[in-house]
C-alpha cells in the first residue's frame, strides 16, 4: 500500500484494530480456505498472429544494475532478465527437484556421491557455438578463483571434490569434475546430500567458456560480454539494452527446442505509480513484481486476468535467544534470555490474528502460516499442523502457567520474579502498512498483558534492521521479518547451529539431530526425507524460536491477447511457448 495516504492508512489501521479486538475475532480459526486462491492456468480465445512483440513490465521504482553473467548477477531484476535468455538447462518437477527434459539431463548416483550430466546435442549458444562440458567447468573455475568477488562460492559449491584445493591454488584442476565428452561430464561430491537433488552444488546454467576463458576473472563483471553482449543458449538472447530501464530480446536462432512462438520480447522497468494505467491502456502483456498494494486496482480490469500462485517464502516473528560466536562460527543459545520461556513465545503467537492482517492489509494475498514448511513443498508440508491460530484466552492461560502475573493491578504482567517486563520489538519501515501492522501487534500483546515497545521507539530502515539483527543488538527481544526459501526446502541455511542467518540464535541437540536427518544420505529416500521435514516443522512449532506469521501469494497480470499462460510448478510450459492473438495488447 505504498500509494495510500497517511490518513487512509490510519483509518484502515484504526478500523482493523477495533475489529480485531472484538469478541468475534477471538474465536478460533476454522479449517477453511482463506484469502485469494491459486489461479495457475490462464487461457484466452483467439488465433495466434505473426510478428507480434511480447511486452513485459517489471514493476520497480529503481533501475536495474545490468550484470548479465550467471556467476556475478546477485539479485532481481538482473536475474529476472537472465531467466528470459539463459534459462532452460535443467527442468524441475512440481516439488522443484531437477528432472530431465531440458537443455541437459541429469542422472544421480547417491551411493557413489556422483551426478552425471548429459547436454542436449542441439543445445547451442546464440552465436552458433555448441554448449559443452567446458562451459560448466568454466563456471566452477570462475567462482572458485581467488579473484572472484561474487556470492556463488557457497557451502553447496564447496561440496564438489577438489574445488577447495583449486581455490587455494593447491591444484590447477578440480578433481570432482570429470569431462567424459564435449556433451557429458561427471561430478563427484564430498558428501551426497538431498540438496543435490534440487541442484545444490551444480551450476543451473552454463557460461560461455569460448568467450570467458581468456578474460581475467577480475575484469569479467564489467566486461562487454557481461554488460552489453551476453550470450544465451536459451530461447532468447539480449539484442539491445537501455541501461537501467529496458532490454530487447530476440529469438535465439539456434535454440534447441526450435523457434519460440514470439520472436521478440521487450522487457521494461515500470514505476509502481504508472503500472495500473499502463495495463488499462494496453501497454503490456505480463507483469513481474505486482504486489498486494496494487492488486485491488488491477484485479477488476477487463483486459487482463490475474495469475496467482504460492510464494516461495513466509513472514515470521523471531525471538532473540542468544548470540553469534564469531570464533566458533556458531550460535550460542542463552537459557536466561528474556524470551527464553517457550510459553511466553507461544502466547505472543496466539495473540495475533494473521488471517485478519492478510485480509485487511494484503487484499487476501497473505494468510496465516501454520509452519516453517511452505505449502509449495507439497511432499513436506504437514496438513495436520494448524500453527498459532488466534486465541487470546489460550495466550493468557499460557502466560499464567509460565508465572507472568499482573502483581500491581495495572493490567500489565511482571516477570516471574515480580519485576517489570518490557519487551523490545524491532520492525522494518517501508510502505503505508508497516506502522499500522506493527502497532496492531503491540496492541494485541497489550491485550494479554505484555508491555511491548518498538526498538529505539520507531520503525527501522531495511539495511539497519538486518545490521542490528546480525550484531545481536541488545535492544531487540523480538522482531518481524521475512524469509525466501528458494526452490530448495532444506531449512539448514537458516536454522542450523552454524548458519549466520540463524538470527534468533536458537540451537539444541534435538534440532541438530533433526537437521542431520534432513542432510543425511538416508534422506535421499523420499519417504525418509518427508518424515524428517515434518519432524522439523513440528519441533519448531512446539519450541517456537520463531513463529511463522503469513504465507504469501505472487500475482501476475496477463493481458487477454496472451493465449495461454501456465504458472503450475513443474510445467514444461515456458516463455518460448507463449502465443499472442493480436498485434498489440488489448485495451
Amino acid at each position: 500500500m505504498k500509494k495510500l495516504s497517511k490518513i487512509v492508512a490510519l483509518c484502515l489501521a484504526t478500523s482493523f484494530l477495533f475489529s480485531a479486538c472484538g469478541g468475534k475475532s477471538e474465536k478460533k480459526n476454522e479449517d477453511k480456505q482463506v484469502g485469494v486462491q491459486d489461479n495457475l492456468l490462464i487461457e484466452n480465445e483467439g488465433t495466434p498472429v505473426e510478428d507480434a512483440t511480447l511486452k513485459i513490465a517489471y514493476i520497480s521504482d529503481s533501475p536495474f544494475t545490468g550484470i548479465f553473467h550467471q556467476a556475478f548477477a546477485s539479485g532481481n531484476p538482473d536475474m529476472e532478465i537472465l531467466s528470459y535468455s539463459t534459462n532452460g538447462t535443467f527442468k524441475a518437477d512440481e516439488n522443484y527437484r531437477l528432472k530431465n527434459g531440458g537443455g541437459a539431463d541429469i542422472e544421480f548416483k547417491p551411493e557413489e556421491r556422483k551426478a552425471i550430466i548429459t547436454i542436449n546435442e542441439k543445445y547451442t549458444w546464440n552465436d552458433g557455438t555448441p554448449v559443452t562440458s567446458a562451459d560448466f567447468l568454466e563456471y566452477y573455475k570462475i567462482i572458485a578463483h581467488k579473484d572472484y568477488t561474487g556470492v556463488r562460492f557457497d557451502a553447496d559449491m564447496r561440496n564438489l571434490e577438489g574445488i577447495e584445493e583449486y581455490n587455494k591454488g593447491e591444484s590447477k584442476e578440480i578433481s570432482g569434475f570429470k569431462t567424459i565428452s564435449d556433451k557429458k561430464f561427471e561430478l563427484t561430491f564430498k558428501k551426497f546430500t538431498p540438496s543435490i537433488l534440487w541442484g545444490g552444488g551444480i551450476p543451473f546454467e552454463p557460461v560461455p567458456s569460448h568467450k570467458l576463458k581468456d578474460i581475467p576473472i577480475k575484469d569479467q563483471e564489467a566486461h562487454d560480454i557481461t554488460r552489453k553482449n551476453p550470450l544465451s543458449p536459451g530461447p532468447y538472447y539480449i539484442k539491445e539494452i537501455v541501461p537501467g530501464q529496458q532490454v530487447v530480446f530476440e529469438a535465439n536462432p539456434y535454440y534447441y527446442k526450435g523457434a519460440p512462438k514470439v520472436k521478440k520480447v521487450i522487457w521494461k522497468i515500470v514505476p509502481s505509480a504508472q503500472i495500473v494505467a499502463a495495463l488499462q491502456s494496453g501497454e503490456y502483456d505480463l507483469t513481474v513484481g505486482l504486489n498486494s498494494d496494487l492488486y485491488s486496482k488491477v484485479k477488476d480490469l477487463k483486459n487482463v486476468k490475474i495469475g496467482v500462485q504460492d510464494d516461495l517464502g513466509y513472514t515470521y516473528l523471531g525471538f532473540k535467544l542468544g548470540k553469534w560466536d564469531k570464533e566458533k562460527g556458531e550460535v550460542v543459545t542463552d537459557p536466561n534470555a528474556k524470551m527464553a520461556d517457550v510459553k511466553l513465545r507461544q502466547a505472543m503467537g496466539y495473540a495475533i490474528d494473521n488471517n485478519a492482517v492478510g485480509e485487511k492489509f494484503y487484499q487476501g494475498l497473505r494468510r496465516n502460516a501454520t509452519q516453517l514448511m511452505i505449502p509449495a513443498f507439497k511432499e513436506y508440508y504437514d496438513d495436520s499442523l494448524k500453527g498459532y491460530t488466534y486465541d487470546l484466552e489460550k495466550a493468557k492461560k499460557l502466560l499464567d502457567e509460565a508465572g507472568y502475573k499482573d502483581t500491581n493491578g495495572d493490567g500489565i504482567r511482571e516477570d516471574k520474579e515480580g519485576k517489570p517486563l518490557k519487551i523490545k520489538f524491532a520492525s522494518m519501515s517501508g510502505g503505508a502498512t508497516a506502522e499500522p501492522i506493527a502497532n496492531y501487534y503491540i496492541q494485541q500483546w497489550k491485550q494479554i498483558g505484555l508491555d511491548v515497545e518498538l526498538t529505539n521507539g520507531r520503525l527501522i530502515e531495511f539495511n539497519s534492521f538486518y545490521d542490528k539483527l546480525d550484531a545481536d543488538d541488545p535492544e531487540i527481544d523480538i522482531y518481524q521479518a521475512g524469509w525466501g526459501t528458494g526452490s530448495n526446502p532444506n531449512p539448514s541455511g537458516f536454522y542450523s547451529r552454524n548458519a549466520k542467518f540463524n538470527f534468533c540464535r536458537f540451537a539444541t541437540p534435538e534440532l541438530d539431530k533433526i537437521l542431520e536427518k534432513i542432510n543425511s544420505y538416508e534422506s535421499v529416500d523420499k519417504d525418509y526425507r518427508s518424515k524428517a521435514y515434518k519432524e522439523f516443522a513440528n519441533y519448531m512449532f512446539e519450541n517456537a524460536p520463531v513463529i511463522p506469521t503469513m504465507f504469501r501469494k505472487n500475482i501476475t497480470a496477463v493481458n487477454n491477447r496472451v493465449k495461454k499462460y501456465d504458472l503450475t510448478p513443474g510445467t514444461d510450459f515456458g516463455i518460448a511457448d507463449i502465443e499472442l492473438t493480436a498485434k498489440e495488447p488489448i485495451k
